[in-house]
């Protein structure tokens, strides 16, 4: 009888240690989950080990209703995440969808929103992984094979649904923006935006086929109000069960415990004053007669950026 409550006992105070530390390191030691042996001839990656993680964002886009994965993106938002846990600061660098680049894995140059199809096409296995695969890699490419620690890819419906469960996002509208139905139009003014609102303000573009570094501007602006309208009302409490029931819109390397400590970070310990955000530049040109316009990346503007994200510096 001794022997059976001893090993009970045991078996209780075991679990309760592997609990206890387990919340220790999502919410005091987050950076202990991102640890990963980089050894290797460049220095930087020693340095990201345990104070800078790069997480690549993606948001996905196609042209049918339901917007599902398995069937053809296109990338309309590119955004490299680099979370600094030993300073408490968050960098964003936002890689224009009509950058034109050379394609990871392949012998063309294309625009960057168009790095999916590439891998999807391709693909003689899993279309989408494949699809991701070379989206993630053309991105690494194109900022000189800079660490992309870890990914995170959601559908534009995913978002939506995501917005709508958390009652919408309160933001000031700067001007009119007019769709192709009342539906998909925004007046100008404050506002609270539900998921579909949310996406109109995100997908809206310009008539001028150059638009491109405006529509993203106006991305981060809504992506950091968000942040601080969230933070505010105390709705990254709800990010982990919304994010467990949104999970077949979001595709990510991420582990649960990693994804419930940067959800912590941002809750508790990340300042908006601590949100840096960049942007990748250049000047468009076209190849055919100007009927499409593709973006010519500034080489100085991105090596300097670079120099700031390995650094892991917020400045």
């Amino acid at each position: 009888m001794y022997v059976s409550l001893g090993v009970i006992y045991s078996i209780i105070l075991v679990s309760l240690s592997i609990i206890f530390y387990g919340v220790y390191q999502v919410y005091y030691a987050p950076a202990s989950l991102f640890r990963q042996d980089f050894s290797g001839p460049d220095g930087v990656e020693e340095y990201f080990e345990e104070k800078v993680v790069n997480v690549v964002v993606l948001g996905l886009h196609n042209r049918n209703e339901d917007n599902t994965f398995g069937e053809i993106y296109y990338v309309d938002t590119i955004l490299v995440v680099s979370i600094n846990f030993d300073q408490n600061s968050l960098a964003l660098l936002a890689i224009p969808r009509d950058s034109y680049v050379p394609i990871a894995h392949s012998e063309e140059n294309d625009r960057i929103r168009q790095s999916y199809s590439y891998g999807y096409a391709q693909s003689s296995a899993d279309r989408h992984d494949d699809g991701l695969r070379f989206a993630i890699d053309t991105v690494s490419l194109l900022l000189d094979g800079v660490d992309l620690h870890h990914y995170i890819a959601m559908d534009i419906q995913g978002l939506k649904q995501l917005i709508d469960s958390l009652g919408g996002v309160y933001y000031t509208v700067e001007k009119p923006m007019i769709g192709y139905t009342a539906q998909e139009s925004l007046e100008a003014g404050p506002q609270l935006l539900d998921g579909q609102g949310y996406l109109n303000y995100l997908t809206y573009r310009e008539p001028d086929a150059r638009d491109d570094l405006n529509r993203m501007k106006r991305q981060k602006a809504l992506l950091l109000a968000t942040f601080d309208y969230y933070q505010k009302m105390g709705l990254f409490n709800y990010i982990i069960p919304t994010y467990t029931a949104y999970r077949e819109h979001v595709h990510t390397d991420l582990n649960f415990n990693q994804v419930a400590a940067l959800a912590l970070f941002a809750s508790e310990r990340l300042e908006a004053d601590a949100i840096f955000d960049y942007s990748l530049q250049g000047e468009y040109f076209t190849t055919d007669g100007g009927k499409s316009y593709l973006l010519k990346i500034d080489e100085k503007i991105k090596n300097e950026l670079l120099n700031m994200l390995t650094g892991g510096r917020g400045t």
